[in-house]
């Protein structure tokens, strides 16, 4: 089916064979009809007539509403974690960088080898860690999310970032210890002493790459807080 348009109307057989005179009359008929043709009202615009229909707005994702993770949720965060974009192509070469400059752990050496080292296994670091963290955290509704705290002020909201560090909301909005951050965590550390080098895998190296973790944590949760906030004020120009 062809859509209609005026040049067909007007370039018909009918109205070309017509004497002017009388296209002249038919064409002013014909826009008397459209000037005079009733217009929808103008104090809605249509757009909001629309959007009055549709179901409001879910609220976005703050401390003070709250909505418990789901399953799927869990999953993709996981996943999100490890292979995500901001994962694959600014934490994790960051974090190589990081440990190629101060040549961690020596053994790797600085070369092209020990670099992909590191960021391999800073990928496994974040797979079994974000694993076992979603994964027992399941058990008694632990999130692990970073739910923004929704508040206002730069000092409430930096004390609820790294407060988040150890805690963790649970089904009903509570913020209680963050158990299996804490389990993921550690045990991926002790995993990971089975295949890194010896000069990392001594008592103290172990347990500063588990305040490490936390740190990196507490960074992450600055992020999250509020790069968004940026964002904005960039758009806003």
């Amino acid at each position: 089916m062809r859509t209609f348009d005026w040049v067909d109307v007007a370039g018909s057989p009918i109205i070309l064979n017509m004497p002017s005179s009388r296209r002249a009359r038919l064409l002013f008929l014909a826009i008397a009809l459209i000037v005079s043709a009733p217009r929808p009202a103008t104090c809605q615009p249509a757009a909001d007539v629309v959007a009055a229909d549709q179901p409001p707005a879910t609220p976005p994702l703050t401390a003070d509403a709250y909505v418990p993770i789901t399953g799927p949720q869990r999953i993709n965060w996981i996943v999100d974690g490890t292979v995500g974009r901001r994962s694959l192509f600014a934490v994790g070469p960051l974090a190589t960088v990081w440990q190629t400059a101060f040549n961690t752990p020596e053994e790797w050496g600085r070369d092209v080898s020990g670099i992909a080292k590191r960021y391999a296994e800073r990928e496994a670091d974040v797979a079994i860690s974000n694993t076992l963290e979603a994964g027992l955290g399941a058990l008694w509704g632990e999130d692990p999310r970073y739910v923004p705290s929704g508040r206002k002020g730069i000092w409430p909201r930096a004390r609820y970032a790294i407060k988040t560090v150890v805690l963790a909301q649970r089904r009903d909005g509570r913020l209680k210890p963050a158990w299996g951050r804490y389990a993921g965590n550690v045990v991926n550390n002790l995993i990971e002493n089975t295949w890194l080098p010896p000069s990392i895998t001594t008592g103290r190296q172990t347990a500063w790459r588990c305040s490490l973790g936390l740190l990196g944590r507490l960074g992450g949760n600055a992020w999250e807080e509020f790069w968004p906030d940026v964002v904005r004020r960039f758009r806003a120009k």
